[in-house]
């Protein structure tokens, strides 16, 4: 060998260090013929640098020059996938590392998913199952920088080509299948989803059970998998109040735990580490419980088998995370609806801000309020916590002055000046943030209600970005509350929800709003279904928002399919109150004209059309209040639709329709 020539596997870093330094000096005198070789050491040296304590930072340096000399070398495949190594290393080096580099850690994961996707398109071999890691580490790192909905669809995307990529005949690659469902699992339980945590953890624990004879043994790494994925599922169970059948779960955990002692007893600490983070800890007697019950009483678990974690009040956090490893333009826009290429274009609307405020005035006490007519796919904002428990150590006047805040901003945003009410509601977040601490569900809930309202202004005031992170951490808080009190906050975390939707909706990322969005409908299915009267009309207002974001991401059926369910629950609300909810039909109705043009179905568009003009002539039509601007855009754009496709009669009554409103509608400044 060499003094240029990389040391094979068995070497140690000083040895690999050495052929660095030498590969350095002749790549400044021959860069075209070191080059690739001196990448290839800083990789395997990074790597290995990596798994050292206390040399994090140090392999972070030395994997990101690797990347910097795989960027240097011409764009072929071996040259792509160093890069793309190179930086999946990196960023998960980085996750290990401080809070501080988490922003870095999720770009850096990003571009080495866009590497990979490069080469699944080149076709080079095993480049899929390449993206599939690099997704999971994206995941991972999304979930630290509070990019909760952005981290499910990487994660579960990594899920679905490692589904595909299972050998039907003899297995291989189940296991990798089962670490992602795993990451899926944990993710979908972080955003307060345990249901459907349960059974993708459970794929994963029932793929470890059964490689657990295989041939040859199981290394370490295998073991930590199954006992992470044990506890995660015990875990879960206890989240969901199912105490007793958690107790297997942890009793498995703790053996497997003993083993990899057993076997490698530095290992040990790493699961440790997992289940302190999560409020748990390994007893004296094998045994998992949760720390509060061991600072409370006397240790009742003999063996692993009689191991559980807490009951179910207090039981610990569950959402934070070990350690890990657009188009722009509207719905109905011409050009894409039907096939046109011509014509005013205009986007969808939801139905009127007025119907939302009546459903929530019930649940959020007299002074909530309506969203400006500007942004009515939007829910009501949550107002100060209302009914909520006695305030902790932040005191009463401190939550009445972050209440008192509150409705200033809101005030000021109904009145139309939303960038005025930036302030307000900036000032009270940090009198919620410090209020928060140690002040249980009620600090909680005041924090991410302010959260909230900012969201809203600050997408108001055209502050996209910012809205979109106010909003997400505050469907985050709602999402770690609900099992405490759902009752409170299932309506606020739905709320929450499809305003997350719209904000990711805002910044052009329709895929990802789609899980938000379907949340939101999700949650008031389960309000609407025990309380008709109090939430139908906002279960029908979030199913609009549903259509339009499946609408944005070209999943036109499913569009059609939860127009029709917003449609028939407008039809109800209308019967029982017409003047109240004659906007809201006549919107759902349009709305079911456009979705039938945008797959084509010229004949079936005059009908929901002329519908909704003879209900616009009714004496109680639309006050100005109720989106009638965004009425008029997609009255007018149907009348175009109907000229062109052979409906003179009806495309005249629409258009005419169109111009009555927008005559009516609120004038700028006004």
């Amino acid at each position: 060998m060499t003094e240029y020539e990389v040391p094979g596997p068995g070497a140690s870093p000083d040895e690999i260090e050495r052929v660095v330094v030498s590969l350095r000096r002749a790549t400044g005198t021959d860069p075209d013929r070191y080059l690739p070789e001196l990448g290839h050491g800083l990789l395997r040296l990074g790597s290995l640098i990596a798994t050292e304590p206390g040399r994090l930072d140090e392999a972070v340096d030395v994997l990101e020059e690797a990347a910097a000399v795989y960027r240097r070398l011409p764009e072929g495949h071996l040259h792509l996938a160093g890069l793309g190594i190179a930086l999946q290393r990196k960023a998960l080096a980085l996750g290990f590392g401080s809070a501080e580099r988490y922003e870095e850690a999720r770009e850096t994961a990003r571009e080495a998913v866009e590497v990979w996707r490069r080469l699944v398109a080149r076709g080079v071999e095993g480049s899929r199952a390449e993206l599939a890691g690099a997704l999971l580490v994206l995941g991972g790192r999304l979930a630290d920088t509070g990019h909760h909905h952005e981290a499910l669809d990487r994660i579960t995307e990594a899920v679905e080509i490692r589904r595909l990529l299972v050998d039907r005949t003899d297995g291989t690659g189940r296991t990798e299948l089962a670490s992602a469902l795993q990451e899926l699992g944990v993710k979908l339980g972080e955003m307060g989803r345990q249901d459907e945590a349960i059974v993708h953890l459970r794929l994963a624990l029932a793929v470890y059970r059964e490689t657990a004879g295989a041939a040859g043994g199981r290394t370490v790494g295998d073991l930590g998998e199954h006992a992470t994925a044990a506890f995660a599922v015990g875990r879960t169970l206890i989240g969901l109040g199912r105490t007793d059948e958690a107790r297997p779960y942890f009793a498995e955990a703790a053996a497997l735990h003993a083993e990899i002692g057993a076997r490698e007893p530095a290992a040990v600490a790493f699961f440790d580490h997992v289940f302190a983070r999560h409020g748990y800890r390994v007893t004296y007697k094998g045994g998992i419980l949760a720390r509060e019950k061991i600072r409370s009483a006397p240790e009742t678990t003999s063996s692993p088998e009689t191991a559980t974690g807490p009951d179910t009040t207090g039981h610990p956090d569950t959402s934070a995370r070990p350690d890990p490893a657009a188009r722009p333009g509207a719905p109905g826009t011409p050009g894409t609806v039907g096939g046109a290429s011509e014509g005013p274009g205009t986007p969808d609307r939801d139905d009127t801000a007025d119907r939302a405020a009546s459903a929530s005035a019930a649940r959020t006490g007299p002074t909530a309020r309506t969203a400006p007519a500007a942004s009515d796919e939007d829910g009501p904002a949550p107002t100060g916590p209302t009914g909520r428990a006695a305030p902790g150590p932040a005191g009463p006047a401190a939550f009445e002055r972050i209440d008192h805040l509150n409705a200033h901003g809101l005030a000021l945003a109904h009145s139309g000046r939303p960038g005025l009410a930036v302030e307000p509601l900036t000032e009270a977040l940090a009198l919620a943030r410090a209020a928060a601490v140690g002040s249980g569900l009620a600090g909680s809930l005041s924090l991410a209600r302010t959260l909230h309202n900012l969201g809203l202004v600050q997408a108001w005031s055209g502050r996209r970005a910012e809205a979109l992170e106010a909003v997400d951490e505050a469907v985050h808080l709602y999402r770690r509350r609900l099992g405490t009190a759902p009752g409170t906050v299932r309506p606020l975390l739905a709320d929450s929800a499809d305003s997350l939707g719209s904000r990711l909706a805002g910044l052009g990322r329709h895929r990802d709003a789609l899980a938000p969005a379907t949340e939101a409908v999700a949650l008031f299915r389960q309000l609407a279904h025990a309380d008709p009267d109090a939430y139908r009309g906002e279960l029908a207002r979030v199913l609009d928002n549903l259509s339009i974001r499946l609408c944005d991401a070209d999943r036109h059926i499913e569009a059609l399919a939860a127009t029709e369910e917003s449609l028939e629950l407008h039809r109800l609300l209308h019967r029982d109150d017409p003047e109240a909810h004659l906007p809201g039909l006549a919107h759902a109705l349009t709305n079911l004209a456009l979705r039938r043009a945008r797959l084509g179905r010229h004949e079936a568009v005059a009908a929901p059309t002329a519908e909704a003009v003879h209900l616009l002539r009714q004496p109680t039509r639309p006050r100005p209040g109720n989106d009638v601007t965004g009425l008029a855009e997609s009255l007018a754009w149907l009348g175009w639709y109907l000229r062109r496709n052979g409906h003179p009669d009806a495309a005249r009554d629409a258009e005419r329709t169109a111009r009555r409103l927008r005559r009516r509608a609120p004038k700028p400044g006004r």
